[in-house]
């Protein structure tokens, strides 16, 4: 019996232990619910994107096409022997990269034959000219007997007129075989039909050439040309004449010895087929002398940067092309620095601008820097602005 009574006793002991230990902890917690800290509303700061801006202004933009080429000759020519023989004398000036002088006598051929073949030609003409005079006095005096003996007309044969036309054409014929020996004579001596500089020469003394051998290149050191390579949406941009012909100055630059020069050029024509590997079409022009300069021409063969003065765009903005997105859009901050799309309407571009027609108005303002999926309407900072919007906040 004792021992239940112990067990009965400590069953009762732990459970009121329990009980209030449940009751001291609901008790606690109702205090701190009851007694709880409100924690203070904290402000954060929502930081908007930096934008760096410019303002649209309409402008009168002149086109200025940039493209390059190689310095040309307007005149080239390759000279060839025109008669058979030894050379026996040659130009001293006629070697590569010599200049010879208008008319001058470049390669001799031996003439001695063909002197000969002319003096035969003018023995032969003075021999037909007797015998024309011969014929010519036979027949007035076949036209006199005939007169005297004869009745009616007389026929050609006994008048002679057949025979008088035969001493007519031999003569002729010996006069045309005399001017052929004469210019024979003449092609003996090649002479250069310009003043030029020598591309190349073939022959030397004592070389016996054929008729059409090539013996020298010639090409003109001073008139000089360039053949200019544009894009074909440059070509609406040219200047030109109300005949069509192209007008406007071309400035031509190069380098020599590590020193830049400058030529101006004249549009001189355009060639009329589009090269079809590069669709490009060509501008020729003239290169103009400078005779101050320490190089009045450029050389044949020079590399050269061309600026080609183009139309005059009238009302247009030009903005840089790190503003455009996508091609033709660009972002625009309003008056409440808020971010718009514009649709552009580009005329032209150039490597480091775009001139554009319609989209932007005078005073707007165009976003240069980049932005990362902007949206239209979205807040910005300007980059500079004295009124830059108030910094927004929201709550954590």
């Amino acid at each position: 019996m004792e021992a239940e009574r112990k067990t009965a006793i400590h069953a009762v002991t732990s459970f009121v232990i329990v009980l209030v230990v449940l009751i001291a902890s609901a008790g606690a917690a109702m205090f701190f619910v009851i007694n709880k800290r409100v924690a203070a509303e904290a402000d954060r700061e929502r930081t908007l994107p930096t934008v760096e801006v410019i303002p649209v202004a309409l402008i009168d933009h002149p086109v200025e096409i940039r493209t390059q080429g190689v310095i040309e000759s307007r005149r080239e020519t390759t000279l060839a022997a025109e008669v058979a023989g030894r050379v026996v004398e040659i130009s001293p000036n006629l070697k590569r990269g010599a200049v010879v002088g208008e008319d001058e006598r470049l390669i001799q051929i031996e003439p001695s034959d063909y002197r000969s073949a002319l003096a035969r030609a003018e023995a032969a003409a003075a021999e037909a000219r007797l015998a024309l005079a011969q014929e010519e006095a036979r027949v007035e005096q076949a036209r006199a007997d005939w007169e005297k003996l004869g009745r009616g007309a007389g026929s050609p044969l006994v008048l002679r007129e057949p025979q008088r036309e035969f001493a007519q054409a031999t003569i002729d014929s010996a006069l045309a075989e005399v001017e052929r020996a004469r210019r024979d004579v003449d092609r003996t001596e090649i002479r250069a039909p310009f003043e030029a500089g020598v591309r190349e020469a073939t022959v030397e003394v004592g070389a016996v050439v054929s008729p059409g051998q090539p013996i020298a290149s010639l090409f003109s050191s001073t008139d000089l040309e360039i053949r200019l390579a544009l894009p074909l949406e440059d070509f609406g941009f040219l200047l030109r004449e109300p005949d069509g012909t192209p007008a406007g100055s071309i400035i031509l630059t190069g380098t020599i010895g590590g020193d830049p020069y400058e030529w101006p050029a004249e549009p001189d024509r355009i060639d009329r087929e589009i090269d079809r590997r590069t669709l490009s079409g060509h501008l020729i022009a003239r290169v103009v002398p400078q005779p101050e300069s320490a190089f009045p021409l450029p050389p044949v063969g020079l590399f050269v940067e061309a600026r080609v003065e183009g139309t005059l765009l009238m009302n247009v903005t030009e903005v840089p092309r790190r503003a455009l997105i996508e091609g033709n859009r660009t972002l625009v901050v309003d008056a409440e620095n808020r971010l718009h799309f514009r649709e552009l309407d580009i005329v032209r571009s150039t490597r480091d601008t775009a001139i554009v027609r319609t989209g932007l108005a005078a005073g707007e303002r165009v976003v240069l820097t980049r932005i990362t999926a902007p949206v239209s309407g979205m807040e910005v900072t300007v980059d500079g602005d004295a009124t830059t919007a108030e910094t927004a906040l929201s709550p954590h």
